[in-house]
């Protein structure tokens, strides 16, 4: 049912985020100001979907999300552990859950724009893990793709939850308390809240008395300084529109008259008689002379000495750059860990050492691309090792 959400807006996004949801896993952000209504959207649409053998884990955004989230699925090792081990560790949980795994992670403009990318790259499986992240406005300056890498084309959805229209706002408010708010009231707490219901609940506790009337709430003084603003502003547009007609009437008043323009030009003196009596000498085009190219050429080339022309040096193998990503005993760990890093850098191999480790690498043609995969993969919570091969 969409008659306990409030706003048009709300009703659109909870319909696609319940649609993408009941489709397949997802990877989506949610943004916008605090108390509007993003939370319970999301949850709302979670719920609808979730079954029996799915699991549902609600997190706090801190540095610390990811030993947060295997305390809650119920895989916390006693030992503390890194974003490497915390990837494998999680991989192993999906691989044995028959279930679906729905992550929403609430607060995200706590964080920087490298941990978001984090738990997109840790977390953003797909398989059988679907991730909501919310934040409130101020989380959408870090979603520029040149802060946050081009994530986008993974990414669901990225869109912000916007405030109630006013009758929508009304309808909660007359629905909750009836007759014990004054629509007076209503009005002047959709002001005061910028439209938000969370942030008009807690406004309604701090008063703490029932019935509630539109002068209880005072927002006159905010309400004349508004006035004031517009007063200004409608000043200012006045002033502006009144230069530009002036500067256009003096524009026309300044174009010449075409008659007049014809005029003039018939005082001009004819045209050729200026310069009859000057001497003017045409230059005449040189012809080339083909033979005369060729022996001057022919000339060069017996000027031209031995020992002046470069010798040819041999060919020489360029030098290649291996980047090894981890090391492991167990075959499946590595296996695991080259199957998630494939997705984004191609060529990644699992060599087998004497000594029976398997390690993953990836091979770079050069430094600067050596460079950009070891500053992508310290993104995952990974510290490479270079080494140049030949």
């Amino acid at each position: 049912m969409l008659s306990d959400i409030y706003g048009l807006d709300k009703k659109e996004k909870y319909i696609i985020i319940f649609n993408l949801l009941k489709s397949g896993n997802i990877f989506g952000i949610v943004y916008g100001k605090e108390g509007v209504g993003k939370k319970y959207i999301v949850e709302k649409a979670v719920d609808k979907v979730l079954n029996k053998n799915d699991k549902k884990v609600f997190l706090e955004a801190n540095p610390d999300w990811y030993k947060n989230l295997l305390r809650e699925i119920g895989t916390s090792p006693l030992r503390e552990l890194s974003k490497e081990e915390f990837f494998l560790n999680f991989v192993d949980f999906i691989d044995n859950f028959s279930g679906r795994i729905f992550i929403v992670i609430n607060n995200v403009q706590k964080l920087s724009e490298t941990q978001i990318i984090e738990i997109y790259h840790l977390i953003g499986i797909k398989e059988k893990v679907s991730t909501i992240l919310i934040g409130d406005e101020s989380l959408k300056p870090k979603l520029n793709p040149f802060k946050i890498g081009k994530i986008e084309a993974s990414v669901n959805f990225i869109f912000e939850v916007k405030p109630p229209e006013f009758s929508e706002f009304e309808r909660y408010f007359l629905q909750k308390y009836g007759g014990k708010i004054e629509k007076k009231a209503i009005k002047k707490l959709y002001i005061l809240s910028e439209g938000s219901i969370g942030r008009s609940e807690g406004i309604l506790s701090q008063l703490s008395k029932f019935p509630i009337k539109g002068s209880d709430l005072k927002i006159a003084k905010n309400g004349k300084k508004h006035l004031r603003l517009f007063a200004t502003l409608l000043i200012v547009l006045l002033i502006f529109f009144g230069y530009l007609l002036f500067f256009k009437r003096e524009e026309k008043k300044n174009v010449l008259n075409p008659e007049k323009v014809i005029k003039m030009d018939k005082k001009l003196p004819v045209e050729g008689s200026v310069i009859q009596n000057l001497p003017v000498k045409t230059k005449k085009k040189k012809k080339t002379d083909i033979l005369y190219f060729l022996s001057s050429i022919k000339e060069g080339i017996k000027n031209v000495k031995l020992e002046s022309i470069p010798k040819i040096s041999f060919y020489k193998k360029p030098i290649r750059y291996v980047i090894q990503i981890g090391s492991f005993r167990n075959e499946n760990n590595a296996l695991k860990l080259k199957e998630k890093i494939s997705k984004d850098f191609f060529g990644v191999k699992i060599i087998n050492r004497k000594n029976g480790i398997k390690s993953v690498v990836v091979y770079a043609s050069n430094k600067e691309e050596a460079g950009k995969i070891i500053s992508k993969l310290k993104k995952y919570g990974i510290n490479p090792i270079l080494k140049k091969v030949k």
